[in-house]
This record gives structure tokens, sequence and C-alpha cells, in this order.
């Protein structure tokens, strides 16, 4: 086999003369077809983390930003694609990380990173092996939206993770809710999609994929929506196999310091701002925590107990930008 087949059947990918029980299908972006072509290769080794939903504003790229300075602060080595060429959220908010960290001069811990502009399943196993080299996890972003690279990006996953905002209506990414008795009806699309995928794999013999549902976004206000929306959390996570998280509150701070490439966890950095949230870091930590990831190094110390602090007056913009933040 001459290497993967995307949609188009481009650039010199070939097509097998057999295909394991019986005829091609005739959608070659099929589940079947993708865990045939992966299977092909050799598998990645990093632990591959991808965030995925195809509903918009949910806070996939800040849950994602969160997660990868969550594990570069505490030693590891992460790469990240950012399969979302278009909007480059999580790119953006990296590239912002370096800016500050040259403004502040402070070594902020910080992945590789990359945007994978051409979209094929071949091309997306070549910039996992090229960027992922010598990291411990890559971390994949998906764009909004159904497409065979995020077929491909969901089936080579170790982790998924699907983040929701506290809300029935968010929760049609993953299933069709009852408006009168609230209960679920039956899947949506992109459940429909994320099980074939990890029914395939598993026939190839290959690990399961961990599926984690993360509520995202949370707000103390909703306590009966809360309600509802765990009901229809834990009814799907019965039939769908998903796990369910908590992921961050819904805090202004976040999307600030997003912008400066920032998370709590860096502001031990920066004297004047080291005064954190008492429930804000923990929120952080409980996130990594709870995704129960295949850590490299799991009694290391975290990289913020360096003494090493920025030197935050040198630039006055950068400063007062960041006060504005607290």
């Amino acid at each position: 086999m001459g290497g993967f087949i995307v949609a188009n059947g481009t650039q010199g990918d070939e097509f097998p003369s057999t295909f394991p029980g019986g005829d091609w299908p005739e959608v070659v972006d099929s589940p079947r077809v993708i865990l045939y072509n992966i299977r092909s290769k050799p598998l990645v080794k990093p632990h591959l983390i991808v965030f995925a939903n195809e509903k918009g504003g949910v806070g996939k790229s800040t849950l994602a930003f969160h997660t990868c300075v969550g594990l570069c602060s505490a030693g590891e080595k992460v790469a990240v694609l950012d399969l979302d060429r278009r909007q480059q959220s999580l790119a953006d908010a990296l590239a912002s990380r370096e800016a500050t960290a040259r403004g502040l001069e402070v070594d902020l811990p910080s992945p590789r990173y990359t945007v994978l502009e051409n979209q094929s399943g071949s091309m997306l196993a070549q910039e996992i092996s090229r960027i992922g080299a010598g990291s411990r996890f890559v971390i994949i972003d998906l764009a909004g939206q159904d497409s065979t690279v995020a077929r491909y990006a969901i089936a080579l996953a170790n982790t998924l993770i699907t983040p929701i905002n506290n809300s029935l209506v968010d929760i049609d990414a993953l299933a069709k809710i009852d408006p009168v008795n609230m209960r679920v009806k039956e899947p949506n699309r992109f459940a429909n999609l994320v099980e074939d995928l990890r029914r395939e794999r598993e026939l190839c013999g290959m690990p399961p994929i961990d599926w984690v549902v993360v509520k995202n976004r949370l707000r103390t206000a909703e306590k009966k929506q809360r309600q509802y929306v765990d009901q229809a959390l834990n009814d799907l996570s019965q039939t769908l196999r998903f796990r369910v998280t908590q992921g961050l509150s819904e805090r202004v701070a976040y999307r600030e310091l997003y912008l400066f490439g920032l998370t709590h966890l860096d502001l031990k950095l920066f004297p004047p701002l080291s005064r954190l949230n008492k429930h804000v870091e923990p929120e952080v930590s409980r996130l990594i925590s709870d995704l129960a990831l295949d850590r490299a190094n799991p009694g290391q110390e975290s990289l913020y107990n360096s003494k090493e602090t920025a030197r935050c007056f040198k630039a006055e913009e950068y400063r007062n930008s960041l006060f504005a933040t607290r």
C-alpha cells in the first residue's frame, strides 16, 4: 500500500487490491477505511489527546490550552497540532504566550506547535511524527466540523476530550433530548461517528479510546439546568461509553489571561500578581488530574517551583494590562 487513502484520492495515495471482510466501501473516509489505513502504518508513540466537538462556542481551544500549559508546567514534553487552519485559536494563544515570555523576559513552560495546513490523513500522521518527536503528549485541537482529517485524528486518539457547556442545547452535539421529559432519545451524528471509529479501532486490535466529556464554563446560577444536564450525561455515558468530568468555571480572568497566552498557573512567576484566587489554581490542577492521563513522570515537581520570576516592570504595557485582568 502506497499511503493513506484520502477523500479525493490525491497526492499519490493508493487503493489496495483487497480489503478485510469484503469489497471496498463506497465512502473512502468511512471509519472502516480510516482504521485500515491507520493499521497499515506504524503506530505513533506519543499519547494523543484530541479535543473534538462539532458544536462551536464550548471553550474547546481554551480547555486544550489549559491542558497543554498544565502538562508543560509539570515538566512534560508536549507538542500541539492546531487543525483549525481558519481560526487557529490554539496556535494564536501559544504565539501570544511566546510574545509574553519575550516581553517579560521569563521562561514560560511551552510546547512546540504548528498549524496543519495540508489537511489529509497522511499529512496528519507525518506532522505527529515530526513535531511530536521526543514528546510524551501531542495535543490536537480540531475545528468544529466533520472532515476527513478530523476523523483520522479521532481514530488515532488515546484520549478524546469533548467539552460541552452546561446546557441541554449543547448536549445536542451528543444526543437528541426529548423537551417534554428531558430524557435522551437517541445519539446524534457526532456521537455515532465517534462510536463507529472506536468500534473499528477495537476490531483492529488497537487499545480503546478513553472518551472524556468535560462539562465546561460552569455557572453557579444554573443549578436546575445542571441537574438536567447531569441526568442526560449519565444516561448517555452508559450507552456511549464515556467518562464525565468537570472543566473550568465561567471566569472573566480565564479569557483575559488567554489573550496573553497565560493561565493562572503562570501567575506565580509574577510577584505583583501572585495573590491567586484560591479556587482557580486547584480548578486547573483538578482538570489535569481528572483526565487521568498516562503520565510519564508522575512524581515530578512542577516547574513553577523555580525561584526565577519575570521582570514584570520592564514592559509597562504588559504590567498594566495584566493588572487589569485581576
